[in-house]
């Protein structure tokens, strides 16, 4: 049973490690590597929310944010190995208050497991969908001139924020 479950373990590690979104040259004509293209980077959304859920924090590695990955991977890892200690204390408490209690914060964490998933989820497909997102806004101020009815010289500003998407 042991053995079967590394197999289905390392042949799940195996098939998630393959790219979800690869895109490969077509065959064909080779150009030279004079001419170069400008490519635009995307990264696939839903691949990255799925990789967060197959293994922590690599939805977040996959976007880059390597800060993140380690500490999503760090708390889910965290959690699992307090919720199994939990989990071996309650059965060899003493009494049954003590069995109930480690449960509880047992089960707690769990629910804080969980939460922290869906957070994982959440960040790595909005990190994925925004990847390519323009955060240097264009700020322009200018300042034009005009002439009063009263033969004046009034002014107008005019502010522009350019955002591209």
């Amino acid at each position: 049973m042991k053995h079967r479950t590394l197999c289905f373990a390392l042949i799940l590690v195996v098939l998630t490690l393959s790219p979800l979104s690869a895109q490969e040259a077509p065959p064909g004509n080779v150009q030279s590597t004079e001419t170069v293209k400008d490519t635009i980077v995307t990264k696939n959304p839903n691949g990255a929310m799925l990789r967060s859920l197959i293994v922590p924090g690599w939805g977040q590695f996959y976007n880059g944010q390597w800060l993140k990955g380690v500490a999503v991977a760090g708390a889910e890892i965290g959690l699992v190995t307090n919720a199994i200690v939990l989990n071996q204390w309650a059965n060899t408490a003493a009494t049954e208050e003590e069995r109930l209690y480690y449960l509880d914060n047992r089960n707690l964490s769990f629910w804080i497991l969980g939460a922290v998933i869906l957070y994982s989820m959440a960040d790595a497909y909005v990190d994925a969908a925004l990847f390519d997102f323009d955060e240097s806004p264009e700020l322009s101020f200018d300042v034009l001139p005009q002439r009063d009815p009263g033969g004046g010289i009034a002014g107008t500003y005019r502010i522009n924020l350019c955002i591209r998407l």
